[in-house]
């Protein structure tokens, strides 16, 4: 808890300087509050700075990549065939952080309680819903990661939740079969979902398999990439984990095709405009989105790849050159870093 009392400290700090507009961004893409386009966005520049600086520091870390993990985990409960039925439902509405028990006591969330402890009293703190927070908090994990795309961002969901229903999340060992008809029941294509499941390009395992707990995904987990894709399809990479099901999606017929569009280099802007497209249709599921305001406007620009590669490197797989990357975090968020 003395934790949590610190960053929002931090936070407090933050958000009145940008609400002051004593912020200059120096060029580094970061839109300042007094150049604000909408007043509903107003108050989510300072909410901006407390998660990406006062939690993130700026930087793509195991609370901004759990922060796009429980973006998904919060949404992917919802059931088109609930709604249509009257049931009771999930969706994108901050459920997972409002009650504790939904990381606390389901497997499924295993290792999402550290940053739904840290959100969790942002919503009361800045009078804002917690189905706001997961999905500006998810948004701005991708943005963390060198390469990751900005995505639309909406506010204005309404609060408390209902309760999420448990047992509705994808399960790794799963079938292809059964992983496209739930995730076709939240109202996903399957080239959609071949798009999200590349977000676990900056991803670690912990839990598939407690023998190597913190393996990643992908040799470059900091950077928002498709090195993770490419690796999955081709067997290359062998020092990273491969979950069943990503490895199982790059090969079976009613996916490859689908898979393949977003392997090789050549494919990361396709692949981070695609993902960027499913992850903002999934910060809506089970919400209307004529009631809420779109604030966009409040994210900072993406750090390109392009910009921090190797010179010289023309194969199929450039090297990102770590002196580079760390100049481009520097100048793109150094109001952040701590």
């Amino acid at each position: 808890m003395r934790f949590i009392n610190l960053l929002f400290l931090v936070s407090v700090s933050r958000l009145v300087a940008a609400l002051n507009g004593e912020r200059d961004d120096d060029g580094a893409g970061i839109p300042r509050v007094e150049n604000a386009k909408k007043a509903a966005c107003v108050p989510w520049y300072g909410i901006r700075d407390a998660i990406m600086g006062g939690i993130f520091q700026g930087r793509c870390n195991d609370l901004s990549r759990a922060a796009i993990r429980l973006a998904f985990h919060d949404a992917a409960p919802f059931s088109l065939a609930l709604q249509a039925a009257g049931q009771p439902n999930g969706g994108a509405d901050g459920s997972i952080i409002f009650y504790p028990d939904e990381t606390e006591n389901r497997p499924d969330n295993n290792g999402l309680q550290t940053i739904a402890g840290i959100l969790r009293p942002l919503p009361e703190q800045f009078n804002v819903s917690a189905g706001d927070i997961v999905a500006v908090a998810g948004a701005l994990g991708v943005l963390s990661c060198p390469g990751g795309p900005v995505i639309r961002t909406y506010v204005g969901r309404p609060g408390p939740p209902p309760v999420n229903p448990d047992g509705l999340l994808p399960d790794t060992n799963s079938p292809v079969e059964v992983l496209l008809a739930r995730f076709a029941d939240m109202g996903f294509e399957p080239r959609e979902l071949m798009a999200l499941i590349g977000s676990h390009t900056t991803g670690r395992q912990r839990f598939v398999n407690l023998a190597d707990s913190g393996d990643s995904f992908d040799s470059t987990v900091d950077v928002w990439d498709v090195r993770f894709l490419q690796s999955n399809a081709t067997n290359l990479e062998v020092p990273t984990f491969h979950l069943p099901s990503d490895r199982a999606f790059s090969h079976h017929p009613s996916t490859k095709k689908d898979y393949d569009r977003f392997v090789g280099f050549d494919r990361q802007e396709n692949w981070a405009q695609e993902y960027a497209d499913a992850h903002a249709k999934m910060s809506l599921v089970g919400q209307n989105k004529l009631t809420l305001t779109e604030c966009t406007e409040i994210l900072p620009a993406e750090i390109d790849l392009e910009n921090v590669l190797v010179n010289g490197d023309d194969s199929t797989n450039p090297a990102v050159d770590p002196v580079k990357l760390e100049a481009a975090i520097q100048r793109k968020r150094s109001i952040w870093l701590v």
